[in-house]
């Protein structure tokens, strides 16, 4: 029934039942002081201040009464101011002990207090009146009348002080009772208490008991659980009793167990299977150091082959720069002559220009002529009819006309002249022309010759560029063979770390102790023989490109080698350091393959130009790797 009881209904029910029993202890305390405190308020409140407030009224009265005496004696032997003094005193006296009285009366009372103050409220009226008329009676020194009414007021005194008394002796009879009362009262409180402490020392046992039953003793056994695990045995069964807390705490606990427990056989087999691949990765790597190697001997072979490629397209661009200066030397001197010619042209043009201004000329002066002929002609047929008298003017006449025809025979024969040259200076200009259109031709085809040979050595100079890249890629990609060799005999000493960290974890692993009907495991020699039957990966070896292939390759190759040449950064690996095993088991095979290494890197480089640095690896690694691993 307790079994399944929560923790915190356990805790909830001990502390209720101790906080019940306290409220309860408390309460009954409480509520005993309480009542206590209110008797003892009431007695000093209420009788105690009715008590001293009249026995103060009765006081001032009877010395009042005394007084009086006092003034009657003093009037009695003549000493009249002193007993008008004592009378005035007396009165005084008589005002108290009304003001006390009245403060008295307004004390509060019950209603057995009220009924028994009325009598003693009559009686002090009764007597104030005796006492108001001997103060009267001796204020007017009437002694006679005083001594008749002492009788009067010795009676109603007597009547006061015996209805006071009587008062003041059921106030006593009434404090009493509360006294009895609360004595009473405390006696049951002490019995409730003790009762009370019973009990909950009773509860502090039982919850104990309960409390040591039902969670201490579960938790140290679930101590122990935890003890066996940390120590390795995982073979102890974990129960389950109940569905409080504490069986959700057992049931976690065996949850906890049975998947460590599954955890530690995965690690075994986790292990074993590590050691079968790590042996693989072993001989794998061994495989790739020696293809590596055969791959960076073809790549020495391929940067040789483009080293002499290169060194040829490098001349071709030579002869293609020094063809091209040629061609433009040409191409200078062919525009000097057809400027040469073009001037021809402008003269040949100019002199056809001036023989056709000569022949215009000589045309005028056989017209010059001819009228002159005419003129002369006219002449002698006047000097004719003049007769004698005209005879001498015949004679000048026929000079002048012998002129005018031998220049006009001049001139036909310099017209005849100037116009075979006109026309022999119009075939020299159609010539000239023709020449000049010959060189405009012949220019034309000079700056053609001239920029075709540009091209070619621009084509030059970009595939020299593209085979310098060509030629410093295949470098890098020799650089990188050589580091992924390193890097594929770092890697066969990180699976012998490997290995020798995996053997650390299995005997790591081998302090658990499961149960072995509950597991499954799986022998190492079974994963042994199943990874000793399949077969190992085979990378097959690049063969070296032909020099003449390579000579072969067309412009665009520069672009596509730029283009790749980014992507030949090798992987960086973190690298480990070869334990003792594999560092004994390799030590010639590393030492001839870094001779070969250093010594293909010393013709590289003096064959081909300075290369970037390549980026560092990372640091080694050692064994904290496999240690976190």
């Amino acid at each position: 029934m307790f079994a399944n009881l929560k923790v915190r209904t356990c805790m909830a029910i001990v502390l209720g039942s101790f906080f019940l029993a306290m409220l309860v202890s408390n309460g009954v305390a409480w509520l005993s002081l309480n009542a206590s405190n209110q008797k003892l308020n009431q007695v000093n409140d209420v009788f105690t201040d009715q008590a001293i407030t009249a026995y103060s009224s009765a006081n001032l009265l009877l010395r009042a009464r005394l007084m009086m005496n006092t003034a009657m004696i003093d009037l009695q032997e003549g000493r009249i101011k002193e007993s008008e003094q004592s009378t005035q005193r007396a009165i005084e006296l008589n005002t108290q002990a009304r003001a006390r009285f009245d403060q008295f009366l307004k004390t509060p009372k019950t209603s057995d207090l009220q009924q028994r103050a009325t009598p003693v409220e009559t009686s002090f009226k009764e007597y104030q009146a005796v006492a108001d008329r001997q103060m009267t009676l001796m204020r007017n020194q009437a002694i006679g009348e005083y001594i008749q009414a002492n009788p009067a007021a010795q009676q109603a005194n007597s009547k006061f002080n015996a209805a006071l008394n009587d008062y003041l002796g059921y106030i006593d009879q009434i404090t009493d009772q509360y006294v009895v009362e609360g004595m009473a009262a405390h006696s049951r409180a002490n019995i409730v208490t003790g009762v009370l402490v019973a009990l909950a020392v009773l509860l502090c046992v039982g919850g104990g008991l309960f409390v040591g039953r039902n969670v201490l003793r579960p938790l140290r056994e679930a101590g122990a659980h935890f003890d066996r695990i940390a120590g390795g045995d995982l073979t102890s069964r974990v129960e389950v009793n109940s569905s409080n807390e504490i069986g959700q705490l057992f049931a976690s606990l065996k949850r906890m167990q049975e998947s460590l427990t599954r955890t530690v056989s995965q690690v075994r087999r986790g292990v074993d299977e590590i050691n079968v691949g790590s042996r693989e990765i072993s001989a794998g790597n061994t495989d790739l150091s020696s293809r590596t190697e055969q791959q960076a001997a073809s790549l020495e072979e391929t940067a040789a082959s483009m080293e002499q490629l290169a060194s040829t397209v490098k001349q071709n661009a030579d002869n293609a720069r020094q063809a091209n200066q040629l061609a433009a030397s040409a191409s200078d001197v062919a525009e000097r002559g057809g400027s040469a010619v073009s001037e021809v042209v402008h003269t040949m043009e100019a002199i056809s220009s001036s023989s056709r201004k000569i022949s215009e000329i000589v045309s005028v002066i056989d017209g010059i002529a001819f009228q002159t002929n005419i003129l002369a002609l006219n002449a002698a047929v006047e000097a004719a009819r003049a007769g004698e008298q005209g005879k001498g003017f015949a004679v000048v006449a026929g000079e002048v006309r012998s002129l005018a025809q031998r220049s006009a025979q001049a001139a036909k024969e310099i017209k005849v002249l100037i116009e075979d040259s006109v026309t022999k200076v119009g075939t020299g200009s159609q010539q000239v022309e023709r020449a000049g259109d010959t060189m405009q031709e012949i220019v034309a085809s000079v700056k053609r010759v001239t920029d075709i040979m540009g091209e070619i050595s621009a084509a030059s100079d970009e595939q020299s560029s593209g085979i310098d890249q060509v030629n410093r890629a295949v470098a890098q990609m020799d650089e990188v063979t050589q580091q992924n060799a390193a890097l594929v005999e770092e890697a066969a000493a990180a699976a012998g770390s490997l290995q020798e960290q995996a053997q650390r974890l299995a005997e790591a692993v081998s302090v658990f102790k499961i149960n072995a009907g509950e597991v499954i495991e799986v022998p190492a020699r079974q994963l042994a023989a199943h990874a000793a039957a399949a077969p190992a990966p085979r990378v097959a070896a690049p063969a070296a490109p032909a020099p003449a292939q390579a000579a072969q390759a067309p412009a665009a190759a520069p672009a596509a080698a730029s283009e790749a040449a980014p992507k030949l950064a090798p992987p960086r690996l973190a690298t480990a350091r070869k334990p003792a095993s594999a560092a004994a088991s390799k030590p010639a095979a590393a030492s001839a393959g870094a001779a070969r290494r250093s010594a293909r890197r010393t013709g590289t480089a003096a064959a081909t130009p300075a290369m970037p640095p390549a980026s560092p690896r990372k640091s080694a690694a050692a064994d904290d790797d496999w240690e976190s691993f």
